[in-house]
């Protein structure tokens, strides 16, 4: 089942690390290889991966790699604090990556070359907002709806390909984007996954039918991500479906509760693309 859940770490030094997305990358492979090396091997290739990592900000992006999710979310605290939120979307996958963080945390995790300590774990929605799980199950029978409402916490870019297998990004609250990402990591990570011919017909209409009726808070700026920096968008927006299918109001129901685990667009596993139901 999907999980969501952060680690509040701390350190002695009260500077902050300079890319916390990509150093929170790199600490998650380097706990998950200490658990299983061939396991870190693999999910380090593969082209989807079945996580999320971003190191919350409680101010706005200051530029430096970080991201910058919305005050009220963000819980208040001191300076040398650092907040991690990981999503796992792999039934196996969470209470190992827990077990070896909870064993490793107490001798120190690093990010980058700052030194931390895990002080707390929040894996409930009683503990933070952007916490909880829930089963594939629970996801399949969120309530349908006819409008995606979605708050875009880090910054948001989508990878679209271009004739001559040219990659170009697409920074841009961009419907069909939003509803095709989120399609497409079901697809790929669900058991209960539409059937073929179903999400054909579902991207049909999404491309016909969907249509961006609100937006707040939009902003833009670069961020960096592996290793380059890409453009990116956060804010919230509201996308209306026109179509009056029963069947495409179930799957935005779906795919909008599947967004607080899956996130949306590209570069997931470094921090942007945070993304909850509002």
């Amino acid at each position: 089942m999907p999980h969501a859940f952060l680690l509040h770490l701390t350190s002695s030094d009260p500077r902050p690390p300079r890319y916390p997305g990509l150093y929170a990358h790199g600490l998650f492979f380097a706990l998950l290889g200490k658990l299983d090396p061939g396991l870190a091997a693999a999910l380090h290739a593969a082209p989807r991966k079945p996580f999320t990592l971003a190191a919350l900000e409680p101010s706005p992006p200051t530029g430096r790699g970080g991201v910058g999710v919305v005050p009220a979310i963000a819980a208040a605290r001191s300076p040398g604090e650092v907040v991690l939120r990981i999503t796992t979307l792999d039934d196996g996958l969470f209470s190992p990556l827990l077990g070896v963080l909870l064993r490793e945390g107490v001798n120190g995790l690093a990010l980058g070359d700052h030194p931390y300590r895990l002080a707390r774990v929040l894996a409930t929605p009683q503990g933070s907002p952007l916490a909880g799980r829930r089963t594939w199950e629970e996801l399949a029978a969120a309530p349908p709806t006819r409008c995606l409402r979605l708050r875009f916490c880090t910054p948001t870019v989508f990878a679209t390909s271009k004739p001559g297998r040219r990659a170009r990004h697409t920074p841009l609250p961009d419907p069909l984007l939003i509803a095709k990402s989120l399609l497409s990591s079901w697809q790929h990570h669900s058991p209960l996954r539409f059937p073929e011919v179903e999400a054909a017909a579902l991207l049909a209409v999404f491309e016909l039918d969907l249509e961006l009726t609100r937006f707040a808070g939009l902003r833009f700026e670069r961020v960096q991500a592996a290793k380059g920096f890409f453009p990116g968008f956060t804010g919230a927006v509201e996308v209306y479906c026109h179509s009056d299918s029963l069947e495409v109001q179930r799957a935005l129901g779906i795919l909008q509760a599947y967004a607080f685990y899956a996130g949306v667009g590209a570069k997931t596993a470094y921090g942007l693309g945070l993304t909850i139901p509002c």
